[in-house]
């Protein structure tokens, strides 16, 4: 079940969605690679909050031109702004995007909500370049935040980091690590950076598997197929079958007599 755009909208500009959006958005700030300009940046579901975070610190030029996408049954609101829109609602089986368009997926409040997780993975696969990097957040089933449906950790389907990688590498990726994130308690709707940073160190250091959220990174793999050369080949094809197709019987069934 995907949450409503506007309903996350709404909680994102809340005093504690506004503290937990940079929690995480400094989290994935080692995700970002610096080295390969420029970046071919693409957001998945609800990526507004962090893609506003993690463009804007990214030097001058280095993603000209970040995209996002929401699926259709969440609806769409504009980023980074109705005047210059650069978000489209579309199908999470079926993106309007080219081969190999990007070289960097941020996915966040989308897999846990998709009907069918590894469809939309295999289609994410098809639109990342080869060696291109995939971010994924998700609720982690050990954490406080999966059991709060007032905030939107608490909706869908939550993951634990090993069902994750098992799903990532089903669908073509190879993980590459994950780390547990946002460790305040979900309670309360004030805003205490200084309190929320506090319980965000000592999380990672004493309590990781309770963090409300899991950031895995994964990368795009294409499997190589080594060709045989022709005398290989010609051995294969004219290499007769010892066994054949027909069934194997011992001598003890052969000798017997009805």
């Amino acid at each position: 079940m995907m949450l409503e755009a506007v309903r996350l909208h709404k909680w994102y500009n809340s005093p504690q969605g506004q503290t937990v959006a940079d929690l995480i958005g400094d989290n994935m700030l080692h995700w970002l690679n610096l080295n390969h300009p420029p970046m071919q940046l693409l957001g998945l579901g609800y990526p507004q909050p962090y893609l506003d975070r993690l463009v804007g610190r990214l030097p001058a030029g280095h993603c000209p031109h970040p995209l996002g996408a929401s699926p259709a049954e969440m609806g769409v609101l504009p980023w980074p702004s109705p005047q210059a829109n650069r978000i489209a609602q579309v199908r999470p089986d079926a993106l309007p995007f080219a081969d190999t368009q990007f070289n960097q997926v941020l996915m966040t409040h989308f897999l846990e909500g998709c009907a069918s997780p590894q469809a939309a993975l295999r289609e994410t696969w098809r639109v990342l370049t080869p060696g291109g990097r995939l971010l994924i957040m998700v609720p982690n089933r050990g954490g406080l935040w999966a059991r709060r449906d007032s905030t939107p950790f608490g909706w869908g389907h939550p993951f634990s980091p090993g069902q994750l990688a098992e799903l990532l590498t089903d669908s073509l990726f190879s993980p590459r690590q994950s780390r547990f994130a946002l460790f305040m308690p979900p309670l309360g709707k004030g805003r205490s950076p200084q309190a929320a940073s506090a319980w965000e160190k000592a999380g990672q250091r004493w309590f990781a598997p309770l963090g409300g959220a899991i950031l895995c990174e994964a990368e795009k793999v294409v499997y190589a197929l080594t060709p045989l050369g022709k005398q290989s080949a010609r051995n294969l094809l004219q290499r007769p079958l010892s066994q054949g197709f027909a069934p194997r019987f011992n001598n003890d069934s052969a000798k017997r007599t009805p």
